[in-house]
């Protein structure tokens, strides 16, 4: 593909944009010792950024539809991505704590709209490859960033991000880009939605269900590996780390090799979610140097479970629904693993940081029948979808 083509790419558009907005969330973290001396807060004060910035992203992440009435996704894109490097810079430059607050809660925000617009590009192309290349940018992004701060300085690494929002608002800007043809139906007055029958209804609570009781697990573990692995199996805080790096780079290279994957969508996701279910489970019962090299194993096997279940949401519910209930996925894995990783904490605090593993066990086996009962809404037949980007201007089968 020419560079013409990669930039007329719709696709191309959504991996930069989704790897921008997974940069400030991961550099706070990261450089969140040095940045608590830039606002004099104490270690803990990070729990409130992250708050803010949680109930923001969960606040918006059902507003594709809504926006999409008014404005195209191009426009749209390229305006919310303006605003997250405006809050990136406000990051990089105040010294006030309640400034960094609001920017870290604009971020959330932020955050929260591009990643609904963009499943719903994902609803509309239904590529579960095209889905695994634009949520394994996400993964590059969460992990190159963070790193870009760690060696560099907190302002350095926030304007750096702030640069790489306003190269995503660029290319969705671009009159170049050829949006798929459905992405332009909600245009103009809400209309009634189609009455959804009761087959409808039950695919959508199967999906709901496996959204905040499945793909939480990525959530979760993502969380309290760390503090898992560290204390709860007595591993070193170095390896515990390099553990976690692992788990998160193997979503990362799982995603991205989805681009090139044979399966079609339902035994991916029943192989897919039964081997990370089974890993899930072992982890509490085996040796904790065993449990550090599973880790980036069961990081490779969530991977295609999220992209591959928002890009057959129209399989399961028709094209008609798929729209609204992309967004109340999103809701509710939102829902789930916040909810869900708070009940670990209160697990950890009453008991001890071991029940990390076992709550995650309990999660894979009460999930795994949600997530295979989903599975089975997808046709059987619906072949490994193409490896090539939708033809420009076409709406795709």
């Amino acid at each position: 593909m020419g560079r013409r083509a990669l930039l007329s790419s719709p696709v191309v558009v959504q991996a930069v944009v989704f790897g921008a907005f997974a940069a400030p969330i991961g550099m706070l973290g990261a450089a969140w010792p040095e940045g608590r001396l830039r606002v004099d807060r104490p270690a803990a004060a990070l729990g409130l950024l992250v708050t803010g910035y949680g109930l923001g992203r969960l606040s918006t992440s059902a507003t594709a539809l809504a926006i999409l009435r008014r404005v195209s996704i191009g426009p749209a894109t390229a305006t919310v991505c303006v605003g997250l490097a405006g809050a990136q810079v406000v990051m990089a430059t105040t010294r006030s704590f309640a400034v960094l607050g609001v920017a870290a809660t604009a971020v959330g925000l932020a955050s929260g709209t591009l990643d609904s617009l963009g499943n719903r590009y994902q609803t509309a192309v239904r590529d579960v490859r095209q889905a695994g290349l634009v949520f394994g940018a996400y993964g590059v992004g969460a992990t190159a960033f963070p790193a870009l701060v760690g060696i560099t300085s907190w302002p350095v690494g926030f304007l750096a991000g702030a640069g790489a929002a306003l190269a995503a608002a660029a290319l969705a800007l671009s009159p170049a880009v050829r949006w798929p043809a459905a992405l332009a139906e909600h245009r103009g007055p809400a209309v009634a939605h189609p009455t959804a029958g009761p087959a409808v209804r039950a695919a959508a609570a199967w999906s709901l269900a496996a959204f905040a009781l499945f793909c939480t697990v990525e959530i979760v573990t993502g969380n309290w590996a760390a503090t898992y692995l560290e204390d709860g199996r007595g591993v070193s805080g170095r390896s515990a780390a390099f553990a976690v790096s692992g788990f998160w780079g193997g979503i990362t290279v799982g995603r991205l090799l989805l681009g090139r994957a044979r399966l079609g969508p339902r035994p991916l996701l029943v192989g897919a979610g039964s081997v990370a279910a089974a890993l899930i489970v072992a982890l509490p019962l085996v040796p904790g140097v065993i449990a550090l090299g599973t880790l980036p194993l069961v990081g490779l096997a969530l991977a295609p479970l999220f992209p591959t279940l928002m890009a057959t949401t129209a399989d399961r519910v028709g094209p008609e629904h798929a729209g609204r209930l992309g967004g109340y996925q999103l809701v509710a894995m939102n829902l789930g693993g916040t909810g869900l990783s708070a009940l670990v904490g209160v697990a950890v605090g009453a008991w001890d940081a071991r029940a990390v593993g076992w709550l995650a066990a309990g999660l894979a086996l009460v999930g795994l029948p949600l997530l295979l009962r989903t599975a089975r809404l997808v046709p059987a037949g619906r072949p490994a979808p193409r490896s090539h980007p939708v033809p420009a201007g076409r709406r795709p089968a």
